[in-house]
């Protein structure tokens, strides 16, 4: 089953959605089932470094997501906060995608950002947390050459991030629960469950009378 995650690493709401549905895919994959993560960047249409998305937010409305971040596993230091472009890292994710550990890499990348206070614009930066995860900086990362289908940007025009895509065409948008998460993988793991082809069989002879 494959599941399509867009998001933004700088986005609150992508690292908290993430976090969640980081524990509800450990979960399903616990009890057997199998899951693919397609990982899409979303880019806005202009493109500025935020403090993780929160600048428009009160400081009570701040602190209140980061204690939401802080019961699903994420620590968020706001105060360490380096805005940062994102581009160079959502590429990093996609050579980790080649390597099958881009949900590793995702989950470094938001710690490093959002707990760390890491530059995730830097290259050296970048090329540490690639070491940690077990993937090799290429040539084409320092060049910025690395072309991958699911390096390419989702722009303003689309909804809001994060957005979650299952296969029976469902869509969730936002930090969505924990629980929606844990019901909507089931579920979309029935529906696919149902709908596979049965295996060929051959004819078997009726029973005599």
């Amino acid at each position: 089953m494959k599941v399509e995650f867009t998001h933004d690493i700088t986005c609150v709401w992508s690292a908290l959605g993430y976090a969640r549905f980081r524990r509800a895919a450990e979960e399903h994959r616990a009890a057997g089932g199998e899951l693919e993560v397609v990982f899409r960047p979303y880019r806005p249409a202009v493109s500025s470094p935020s403090r993780g998305h929160l600048q428009l937010d009160p400081a009570a409305r701040a602190e209140q997501i980061a204690r939401a971040a802080a019961a699903d596993g994420l620590v968020v230091n706001l105060g360490r906060i380096v805005p940062a472009p994102t581009a160079r890292a959502h590429r990093l994710i996609a050579l980790a995608a080649a390597h099958g550990t881009a949900e590793d890499m995702a989950a470094r990348l938001y710690r490093a950002y959002f707990t760390e206070g890491l530059d995730i614009a830097d290259a050296d930066v970048l090329r540490g947390l690639a070491s940690t995860i077990g993937v090799r900086w290429g040539s084409g990362m320092d060049g910025e050459r690395l072309r991958v289908e699911s390096a390419q940007p989702v722009r303003a025009s689309g909804p809001q991030v994060p957005v979650f895509r299952f296969p029976d065409g469902t869509v969730l948008v936002g930090a969505v629960s924990l629980a929606a998460l844990r019901s909507e993988l089931r579920r979309a793991d029935s529906t696919r469950r149902l709908c596979w082809p049965a295996p060929d069989r051959a004819p078997t002879a009726e029973p005599a009378l």
